[in-house]
């Protein structure tokens, strides 16, 4: 029988580090979680940006992330 997966949410768990690395990525792009944030530089995160680049973060962090060789 397979074990249920694990979840940690403490600060220095891959979900914490993820969810920070994701912050900062964001503030890199000029984007906000809030929508209500619509004056100045900031673009509000749609769910698919949130989504995509949380799931690209957790895969980094955890080593799994696979880069694309540039050309």
């Amino acid at each position: 029988m397979q074990e249920p997966p694990v979840f940690h949410f403490g600060e220095g768990s891959p979900e914490m580090i993820a969810y920070k690395l994701m912050l900062d990525i964001m503030k890199v792009e000029n984007r906000t979680i809030s929508s209500s944030a619509t004056a100045g530089p900031h673009t509000p995160a749609d769910r698919h940006y949130l989504l995509n680049t949380y799931h690209e973060c957790l895969l980094a962090v955890r080593g799994k992330r696979i880069v694309a060789s540039a050309r």
